[in-house]
């Protein structure tokens, strides 16, 4: 990690008046970042280890990570979309001493956290100290209660991460990253920060595309891409589909500029890979998870094979045991916090195959759904189809108690069921849904931020409420 500061002396040094980020009212030239992660040092130091970040994102995100990174402390994102009760957890589980924020009235209520403002305090011209090792960060992902575990990632895995990463992506100086995830999340940060950096490009952050990930209208994101016209991008498939879907109703294309988009965080329907490159849109899956540093392989510009998650990231060791993904390698975190170590090989719980050299991930081990005839299903295989029509935000598969297969469809717009029996129709007779139930994305417990479905939700909404037939030949499903 300290390559990525030695790179940010050298922008500020040779390049200190172009842009290095902006966005939503902020900008930051490379000498100004400089300035700003040193004033931010200077500030932290006497301060604790233990530092949270409540900030939505932008620029002063950007600043409290890095100022964090250099100092060698331990930083732990707060992300923006967590309820009262994850954050109040997450306070407590990393036993969080201050929180770098632009709101300290929200942390009112938290004894003894120390706030320290996130706005700058007029030390632009600070020369960068010298880096400090020995920082990492605690990566929460929202789980399906109040309690989700954070995942350690040291500098070392960082390092790695980029180092596989910045061949695969090519950035330059000429790249302009749109950033839409969150950056709380581990991707974002890596693809939106420190990727940017070392490749001295330009990230601009949009809040309102950002937004349209929890549902809100797409047409910021559409208008985000159109008016900034990126080259680069990260995006997960259920905002992808409805970007698809408002590009295809406006009549318009995707920015010519874009070269390269990744799509990952669950899997993506064909159909709607092969839609986006019509469009315009220069689509890679990928694959990966925060305890694997977040990318476990990509596919590469100019290799790109729909179908698969590209091949796996050099430094890697993955193989398939028993049908299960696992990782060995740099990347593999540190362990979760308060918890054991991470064993040298980390057990994904993804099911997947490795096909000449390119890996195809099948669904969760967890969330394989048995049927009374002895069939195993992934429910990921039957829901990528029904997620390819972009009404549909998401989607989960369930098994009823009488052995039906049942969809929960969570969608935009009108959907019916004979669009939706058309999407699963050429299923093996095993694997087909019967019914659906459609539902609103805002249904409580339903989806995660990242769109995926909850599946302890999904069984019990097929279990308690009546399904419409998909097929004819079922006369009723209500029960």
């Amino acid at each position: 990690m300290k390559g990525v500061f030695d790179t940010l002396r050298h922008h500020a040094r040779t390049r200190p008046d172009a842009l290095a980020f902006s966005g939503d009212g902020a900008a930051l030239t490379w000498a100004q970042l400089a300035g700003r992660v040193a004033d931010m040092a200077r500030r932290l130091e006497g301060a604790p280890r233990r530092i949270a970040i409540g900030l939505a994102g932008g620029c002063d995100y950007v600043v409290a990570d890095l100022a964090l990174a250099l100092t060698g402390r331990r930083q732990v994102p707060l992300p923006f979309f967590f309820v009262a009760e994850q954050l109040g957890h997450v306070l407590a589980d990393a036993r969080v001493e201050a929180v770098i924020t632009d709101r300290p009235e929200a942390f009112a209520d938290a004894p003894g956290l120390r706030v320290i403002s996130s706005a700058a305090e007029g030390g632009e011209r600070l020369e960068l100290p010298r880096y400090q090792p020995g920082g990492d960060r605690v990566i929460y992902t929202s789980g399906s209660s109040g309690r989700p575990k954070g995942v350690v990632i040291g500098a070392s895995q960082m390092a790695a991460s980029l180092a596989a990463l910045m061949p695969l992506v090519g950035a330059t100086e000429a790249d302009l990253h749109l950033s839409v995830l969150p950056l709380a999340q581990l991707l974002e940060q890596i693809c939106g920060i420190y990727l940017p950096v070392l490749a001295g490009a330009e990230t601009r952050f949009d809040f309102a595309a950002t937004r349209t990930l929890f549902q809100a209208d797409i047409a910021p994101l559409t208008e985000a891409f159109a008016r900034v016209r990126p080259t680069t991008s990260l995006l997960a498939p259920g905002i992808l589909g409805r970007w698809v879907a408002d590009l295809g109703q406006r009549g318009l294309h995707a920015p010519a500029n874009l070269r390269f988009v990744a799509v990952g965080g669950a899997a993506s329907a064909s159909a709607l890979l092969e839609a986006a490159w019509r469009l315009g849109i220069p689509v890679h899956e990928g694959y990966g998870l925060s305890e694997c540093c977040a990318v476990v392989a990509m596919n590469r510009p100019g290799a790109n094979v729909i179908g698969s998650a590209g091949e796996i990231l050099s430094g890697l060791d993955v193989r398939i045991e028993a049908g299960e993904i696992t990782v060995a390698g740099p990347t593999v975190m540190t362990g979760y916090l308060n918890g054991d170590p991470a064993p040298a090989r980390w057990r994904t719980g993804d099911l997947g195959r490795i096909e000449q050299g390119r890996l195809i991930v099948e669904g969760r081990k967890d969330a394989l759904l048995v049927t009374p005839n002895g069939r195993n299903i992934s429910p990921e295989w039957i829901e990528q189809r029904v997620n390819a029509d972009p009404r549909v935000l998401s989607s989960g598969l369930g098994l009823r108690a009488d052995g039906a297969l049942v969809l929960v469809v969570a969608a935009v717009a009108l959907v019916t069921p004979d669009e939706i029996a058309r999407l699963v129709s050429d299923l093996p007779a095993y694997a087909r849904p019967v019914g659906m139930i459609v539902t609103s994305p805002s249904e409580p417990g339903l989806l995660f931020p990242a769109g995926t479905p909850n599946r302890k939700t999904v069984a019990a909404l097929v279990n308690e409420r009546a399904a419409v037939p998909l097929f004819p030949t079922i006369e009723s499903l209500a029960s």
